[in-house]
Order: C-alpha cells, then structure tokens, then sequence
C-alpha cells in the first residue's frame, strides 16, 4: 500500500511485510524472496534477519531448504497485520466506528470457537 510506505518509507522492510500480508503462507527461502522483490541475496538476508529476531517472521528446514514463513503466533505480527487491514479499511472509506466494531466481531468469532 502507497501510505504504509509514506507512513514507514519505501524500504524492503515494509515490501517483505506487504509481500507476506498479501500472499500469505510461504517463501521457499532467501533467494526466492529476492527475485520476487528484485533486490540483492544480501539485502533480503538482512531484511529477514531483522525479521527473525523480531519474530515476525520464522524458519522451517524442509529437507535442504530452509522455508521462511509468517510467524502468525508473534503479538508484533498479529498488531501489525491489524494494522495494515485498518489501512485497508481505511481506503475503503469505512468509518473509525466501523474498523472498531469490525475489530470486535472478528476478536469475538476467534474466541467462540475456541
């Protein structure tokens, strides 16, 4: 999204964390995550380094390889994906009102079931 990167600055940070919110499950592994972001093998190590100590992301050794996921159980990441879905509501023209009341309904769902 155009604000998060005028809000945050357009850093491959915040593309890695768009990347991951947008799609979703898994990166096969660092070099993957460079071609799609079109930046160095270095950059991206240091950018998910980052992320790994943060928790935000996390690593599985699948056979050689070693896939690189949303760490989902994270509070950080959980804030900051309700934070990018506010952004989203935002656009969308919705309400302060109605973020919080759709933030609620989805808060309640999570624990009905449980």
């Amino acid at each position: 999204m155009e604000i998060l990167k005028k809000i945050f600055g357009n850093n491959t940070h915040i593309k890695v964390i768009l990347l991951y919110y947008s799609n979703g499950g898994y990166f096969n592994n660092i070099t993957g995550l460079a071609k799609i972001l079109d930046k160095s093998h270095v950059t991206v190590r240091k950018v998910v380094s980052d992320l790994l100590e943060a928790g935000i992301l996390s690593e599985m050794d699948i056979g050689k390889s070693r896939v690189i996921k949303v760490n989902e159980n994270n509070p950080y990441t959980e804030a900051l994906f309700k934070f990018i879905n506010s952004m989203h509501s935002i656009k969308e023209g919705k309400s302060i009102g109605e973020i919080i009341e759709q933030r609620t309904e989805t808060k309640a769902s999570k624990f009905k079931y449980r």
